[in-house]
């Protein structure tokens, strides 16, 4: 749809309820025209100048009868309005955002006002839609919006921005130019068949692809990061019964989320908790201790906790010093359980209770092992265990991912993999010398169009339906 064949549409662009100040923005080829229709300031619309605000009175029109005369309409609050001409605007096309009273009614109205002056009521990431199909932000960017009004901690939104600003967009044309100037080769070349001299030779090929391959991977190795900064770093504390892993999950906390009981068995299902530390967000989950049962509640409750297992970015295994000698990770005994180096997800073994052993203080531990010493009554140990997760987080390229601002999604990963996939599959056929460069030039335009849905260069309608069904309205 051509820009001047759109509707202009009218949101709310702060979240609804009581505040200070309530956004309401109007956005598209009829905004200025609208707008003159429920303002009214001196100058207004005749010598608006872009990104400079204008104060006046914003005016509901009664019915259409009556929209253009005075006497059919009454002043719903003084605002501000904020002209944003197009293409200088964060949709491309001729926006006005009025600044009004906070609160549901006052902004309600304007809506209201607006729309019928000729304005259409903005669907869920309408404005974000329109500045993609605009050009002004890439696919991934507007996905990125998403993520920074989401973001649950500083890391989060930092990387959010970072990828909103074309980091990810970068790290995609790194992978996509090669392999576009390659594709722009081969067809040149198959325009002089006869000439045998103008074919591309095998080797640049097969060098270009493998470049595109370990790129491609490179990216899907950080997707684990991305996740962890939407969701979260998923923590789940196992061991058996009356081990402490209730105690130590509130003492994590530093509130009392969870029931302690001396009984056997008091946690049944899990329970979950999130917070903040150091920018970043843990998500711990206190589950059902691990043990023959015949209850066939407790039973389902174990089998919660080993869902929760596979599920986990970081377990931790609890040993009690009272009933349990300590066994290292590494010593012969100890069991796959406890072996961090070959256990995924990565298993970091706490002993609790260790105020009630003193032969725990003498133990030499390995440096850098994954052994950590508690006791959640009196509070040792815990600044360590602390260290320790985000140690183990920092291993999923947490850094890196804020660093380049690529935050890898479900979308991107599925492209990037099947991208990746076609690509492995291209190298084997050209060593193998099974396809002509017809063939290769085919494979590649198609590879390349898998990697341009990430970054949106390539789109159809039910992928944007996809990504901007999950934006708010307003945004």
């Amino acid at each position: 749809m051509a820009p001047q064949d759109q509707a202009t549409v009218v949101a709310q662009a702060t979240p609804p309820g009581e505040g200070g100040i309530a956004v309401v923005r109007l956005s598209g080829p009829r905004a200025l025209s609208i707008a003159a229709r429920v303002f009214r300031s001196r100058g207004f619309p005749d010598r608006v100048e872009s990104h400079r605000a204008m104060y006046g009175k914003l005016i509901r029109p009664l019915s259409p009868e009556t929209l253009n005369s005075p006497e059919g309409r009454d002043v719903i609050d003084h605002v501000l309005a904020l002209p944003l001409l197009g293409p200088r605007s964060y949709t491309g096309e001729d926006t006005v955002e009025f600044f009004c009273h906070g609160g549901r009614v006052v902004a309600s109205s304007v809506v209201a006002a607006c729309c019928a002056a000729g304005a259409v009521a903005a669907g869920p990431g309408e404005f974000t839609r329109r500045a993609f199909l605009n050009g002004k932000i890439s696919l991934d960017q507007a996905e990125a919006v998403a993520d920074l009004i989401h973001a649950g901690d500083e890391t989060a939104a930092r990387a959010a921005i970072a990828q909103l600003r074309g980091g990810f967009d970068r790290e995609l044309d790194r992978i996509e130019r090669p392999l576009l100037e390659l594709l722009s080769e081969i067809e040149g070349s198959l325009e002089f068949a006869a000439d045998e001299d103008m074919t591309v030779d095998e080797q640049r090929v097969v060098a270009v692809l493998r470049s595109a391959c370990r790129d491609t991977a490179s990216l899907l190795d950080m997707a684990p990061a991305g996740r962890l900064l939407r969701d979260g770093i998923q923590v789940v504390l196992t061991g058996p019964p009356n081990v402490g892993k209730s105690s130590l999950f509130n003492a994590l906390l530093e509130e009392p989320r969870a029931i302690v009981d001396e009984t056997p068995g008091t946690t049944r299902d899990v329970v979950s908790a999130r917070l903040v530390r150091g920018g970043r967000t843990f998500v711990l989950h206190d589950t059902a201790g691990l043990h023959a049962s015949a209850d066939p509640v407790e039973r389902k409750g174990m089998d919660r906790t080993r869902d929760m297992v596979n599920q986990a970015d970081i377990v931790l295994h609890l040993v009690s010093a009272e009933e349990h000698p300590p066994a290292h990770p590494a010593s012969p005994g100890a069991g796959p359980v406890l072996n961090s180096d070959d256990v995924s997800p990565p298993v970091v073994v706490v002993i609790t209770k260790c105020d009630l052993a003193e032969s725990l203080a003498e133990e030499e531990e390995s440096p850098g092992s994954r052994l950590v010493k508690t006791s959640s009554s009196s509070g040792a140990g815990l600044n360590e265990l602390w260290s320790v997760l985000e140690g183990v987080a920092s291993g999923y390229r947490i850094a890196e991912a804020v660093s380049l601002g690529v935050v890898i999604n479900d979308r991107h990963r599925a492209k990037l993999s099947s991208s990746l996939t076609e690509l492995t599959e291209l190298v084997r056929l050209v060593e193998e010398g099974n396809v002509g460069q017809e063939i290769t030039a085919s494979m590649l335009a198609g590879i390349l169009a898998e990697l341009g849905e990430v970054s949106g260069r390539v789109f159809t309608e039910h992928v944007l339906a996809a990504v901007f069904g999950r934006f708010c309205v307003g945004k």
